[in-house]
């Protein structure tokens, strides 16, 4: 446990690792800032008929469990503005005294965007989920009769995860649409991780201390293991902490919690997600599975650096393989390439592409969802190479205690 907390500190306690997570940090909450400045149409301002305003006075009369009285009211809100701007003959003066927001267009602008079609959406995804859930459940039937075992099988998977999909309730979740999609972070957590992670081997190497090292009882293969398990920590802490640095950019940034308890596929873009879990539930998975693709990322960087005497080619080479894995990953994010997602890392790191998408992959006959089996294959693929390196590297041999024994 010294040794790792040792190998820990002169990991992540070099000035110039603090200084690149606190630059990092700073520079996800500016772009967190602006994504809700350029995007959101609710950072319009404060006054009394900004979009804001009005959107966060009407939010309460129509929050929560969806109800024949909600459409109602809404509606009789919404049609006379629908249908007194449908020939774009009315009003178009900015200070309407009888407007919410100051102009009729605008108005019901703001109830389609942020009322309307959501509270549709929300309304009419239960039907959908039920198609699905039915289709999927003749396709098995009819499987079963022609002994396509694994035909069946997936159908019944299928089934299995979208029967009795419902969105009860009425939610704000422009924020949650916007955290969930938000991709910048991962760049900032690939460049700080490789940059702390390439140098482990050869600063040592660079100084001659690996040398010294082997003369040492804890040398050698101690030293190793407690090299891997410190840089497990590392990259998880990375990990973890942009991931709760996102979530916390999002809520001061739009300034409310509203939608993280949402199930995930009341997001247009996550219907088909085949999870059934919250947005802040889903958050957490998308950043374990992130953590797990850095990790397996890790490891095979550390094997890249592992024999490398200086520390620019190790740092050259994995730029390399990991320009390659994202370029090759981006390629086949919405592909149905289904096998090539899940053998690249990058795609755990990513995450969305597999988390906003029911694909299966065939496995021994059985129905595997292709992010738990990129899953899998990435934890597979981190403690082959983490073996490797424990397996490769120096043993201390010239210790004189050991050559004693």
């Amino acid at each position: 446990m010294r040794l790792i907390r040792c190998e820990f500190v002169k990991l992540f306690c070099r000035r110039s690792i603090l200084v690149l997570f606190a630059l990092f940090s700073a520079v996800n909450l500016v772009k967190i800032y602006s994504e809700w400045n350029a995007y959101s149409f609710l950072s319009d301002g404060g006054d009394e008929r900004s979009w804001r305003t009005v959107h966060w006075s009407l939010y309460d009369q129509y929050r929560g469990p969806i109800t024949p009285e909600k459409v109602q009211q809404l509606l009789a809100t919404w049609q006379p503005l629908a249908q007194a701007t449908a020939d774009m003959t009315a009003n178009t003066a900015t200070d309407d005294a009888d407007s919410l927001t100051g102009n009729l267009y605008s108005d019901r602008n703001l109830l389609e965007k942020y009322f309307v079609d959501p509270m549709q959406y929300c309304y009419e995804y239960s039907e959908r989920a039920a198609s699905v859930a039915e289709k999927a459940r003749q396709n098995a039937a009819v499987a079963a009769q022609a002994d396509a075992l694994y035909q069946q099988r997936e159908s019944a998977a299928i089934y299995q995860i979208y029967a009795g999909r419902t969105v009860p309730a009425f939610a704000y979740t422009e924020m949650a649409n916007y955290y969930l999609n938000y991709d910048f972070s991962l760049v900032l957590v690939l460049l700080l991780g490789l940059y702390g992670v390439t140098g482990t081997f050869t600063t040592e190497r660079e100084t001659q201390m690996d040398r010294l090292l082997l003369t040492n009882p804890n040398g050698g293969s101690r030293t190793i293991l407690a090299k891997l398990v410190a840089v497990s920590g590392f990259l998880l802490l990375v990990t973890a902490w942009f991931s709760l640095l996102d979530l916390a950019g999002f809520v001061a940034a739009f300034g409310t919690f509203e939608g993280l308890g949402q199930p995930v596929y009341a997001i247009p873009s996550f219907a088909e997600a085949p999870v059934g879990l919250s947005v802040f539930q889903f958050a957490v998975l998308a950043a374990a599975l992130r953590g797990a693709g850095l990790w397996a990322l890790g490891m095979l960087w550390l094997a890249v650096s592992l024999r490398c005497g200086n520390a620019l080619a190790p740092l050259v080479a994995n730029l390399a393989l990991t320009a390659a894995l994202v370029v090759g990953g981006a390629s086949v994010a919405y592909s149905h390439l289904v096998w090539a997602k899940a053998l690249d890392p990058y795609s755990l790191l990513a995450g969305r592409p597999l988390l906003a998408q029911t694909e299966f992959l065939d496995i021994g006959g059985f129905p595997v969802l292709s992010w738990q089996a990129a899953l899998a294959f990435s934890l597979v693929v981190g403690l082959i190479a983490a073996v490797a390196i424990y397996m490769l590297s120096p043993r201390n041999a010239l210790c004189p205690i050991r050559r004693a024994r």
